[in-house]
């Protein structure tokens, strides 16, 4: 049996600016959404009277890990 090498068919030049212009859009959605979710979280917070106490809660539950700062310094 011989097998042949399959042929594909690479995107034209066209072809990925409009996927790489979809993806930004996308990707610009989805900023919009994260921002607009924070700031609704932070509004909530602000209505309830508790943020500073729920910034301590998260400071406390997920402390900041800055242990492998070496790493990306030798980059």
């Amino acid at each position: 049996m011989i097998t042949g090498k399959k042929s594909t068919k690479k995107p034209t030049i066209k072809e990925m600016a409009g996927m790489i212009g979809a993806l930004m859009v996308q990707i610009e959605q989805l900023k919009l959404q994260i921002y607009n979710g924070d700031k609704a979280l932070d509004e909530y917070m602000d209505m309830k009277g508790d943020k500073e106490d729920f910034i301590k809660f998260l400071e406390k539950k997920y402390p900041l890990d800055d242990k492998d700062n070496k790493k990306t310094e030798g980059k």
